[in-house]
């Protein structure tokens, strides 16, 4: 019976929070503080009923405390990523668009096929949103294996939409699974090190059919990160001198043995790494890209087209996609590639101070994820048009161009944007550890207190001046 009547009265305060994913957390909290106040209550001698009761109406109106809670817990669209995502979305089509107006030659572009990427694109952000990104936490090894599955279907498939080259794009997911698969291990000694491992080379070796080993690079490299940012957060129970050790001993043996294997059996890996250190050892072949990228670059200006020196004549491949920033540089001038990486370098800052927020360990590893593989992308790329060109770039996430690498970076901006939103909600222990940070309610002498300190005395405030 005395359950019951906190039940009602939690009930009652929820009904009032139009935010339902809301009200586990405040329902817990609500409880704890009922509870906490009968057993004062029976400890300075009342019965089981009568301190119920009275624990119940010394919390005050529960219509009152439902109001005030819904006026502080509400979801939070993170603008900021909204609309720097949509200005890059935009620039992308026009500096696209702006292309294939300006090339005499025809390019494989399709703008209709273009804008219904786009608005897929934004079709799967909304719909990422508004999933619950705890999903990632609570079944890593399931979406795991999923991906697995799509991914070698994309291989084997040859529709144009899940082809090989979808198959890259693809595995920018597996940052953000191996992360909900770190979460689910963590506080495991070497076994889950070692069951991470596992879980790590699964896609790396899938990896090795992709047509660019970018993707390995990409993954690995994103993933070695948050396993080191585990390790040295103390996410992992074991000594991280020893966990870095064997992390690092293993991913150098292996990363080693597969160079060596890839080089002695691709013979055109070996030139191509002559071609991106000294291109002139290998002008005919590999070094004749760089070596035509370095000197459009050479002879680009800060505005206006450049000049063409000893290729004049001679097409840019690729301007549309791989070498987009390229063309740009010597087209318009230096100013477009200071325009558009300021853009990328201020959305990535934001992702990066957004990331820093995040309280639990979950939102924390799947929102870091996104970021590097985010960040890897940009890096790749534009090294690649300054012309030292080692891997091939997968994308410039929305300018260049591919339905793609469009649709999944907006997937995973999606994601973001839900840990963004509900990531304060989520505890990976009890909540009411973190509850009791807020002191929303604090509990002394036989006395509740409601801290009007919190975000409740902001929202008082206004609605006063109101």
């Amino acid at each position: 019976m005395q359950q019951s009547n906190i039940t009602e009265y939690v009930k009652t305060v929820c009904e009032q929070v139009r935010w339902k994913k809301a009200h586990d957390l405040i329902s817990e909290e609500i409880k704890d503080h009922i509870v906490d106040q009968k057993n004062a209550f029976i400890n300075s001698g009342l019965d089981d009923k009568t301190a119920t009761e009275k624990a119940i109406i010394e919390m005050g109106d529960p219509v009152l405390i439902g109001t005030e809670f819904d006026r502080s817990y509400r979801p939070k669209v993170e603008w900021s990523i909204v609309i720097l995502t949509c200005i890059m979305v935009f620039m992308g089509f026009l500096v696209r668009y702006f292309v294939i107006y300006n090339s005499a030659e025809n390019i494989n572009i399709s703008i209709s096929k273009d804008i219904l990427s786009i608005i897929i694109g934004f079709a799967f952000m909304t719909t990422a949103y508004f999933l619950d990104f705890t999903i990632i936490g609570k079944h890593p090894k399931k979406i795991f294996f999923g991906l697995i599955v799509l991914v070698i279907v994309t291989f084997t498939n040859n529709n144009p939409y899940f082809s090989p080259t979808t198959f890259s794009f693809i595995l920018l997911f597996f940052p953000t699974i191996f992360a909900g698969i770190i979460h689910k291990m963590r506080n495991k000694s070497y076994l889950g090190i070692i069951q991470m491992g596992i879980f790590f080379f699964i896609p790396a070796v899938i990896c090795l059919n992709a047509r660019t080993i970018s993707s390995i690079i990409i993954y690995s490299i994103s993933c070695l990160m948050l396993l080191t940012a585990a390790i040295l957060n103390g996410w992992v129970n074991v000594k991280k001198s020893n966990a870095l050790s064997l992390v690092y001993g293993v991913v150098a043996l292996v990363s080693t043995t597969s160079m060596l294997v890839i080089i002695s059996t691709r013979s055109y890996m070996f030139h191509r790494l002559q071609g991106a250190f000294n291109p002139s050892l290998e002008p005919q072949t590999s070094g004749w890209l760089t070596i035509f990228v370095r000197n459009r670059i050479s002879g680009a200006k800060l505005f206006g087209q450049g000049s063409l020196g000893e290729y004049a004549g001679v097409t840019l491949p690729s301007k549309h996609s791989d070498l987009l920033l390229t063309y740009l540089i010597h087209k318009v001038g230096w100013v477009s590639f200071i325009v558009v990486t300021m853009i990328v370098i201020i959305f990535i800052i934001r992702l990066f101070k957004l990331c820093k927020k995040q309280k639990s360990v979950l939102a924390k590893l799947v929102s870091t994820s996104i970021l590097i593989t985010f960040t890897m992308q940009v890096f790749v790329y534009v090294i690649y048009n300054l012309g030292f060109q080692l891997l091939s770039p997968l994308t410039l996430p929305f300018f260049s161009y591919g339905s793609a690498s469009i649709v999944i970076n907006m997937i995973l901006i999606g994601i973001l944007l839900s840990v963004f939103n509900t990531g304060d909600l989520y505890y990976d222990d009890k909540p009411k550890h973190a509850l009791n940070k807020n002191k929303l309610f604090e509990y002394s002498e036989g006395k509740i207190t409601i801290d009007l300190n919190t975000k409740l005395k902001k929202n008082l405030e206004v609605n006063n001046e109101q």
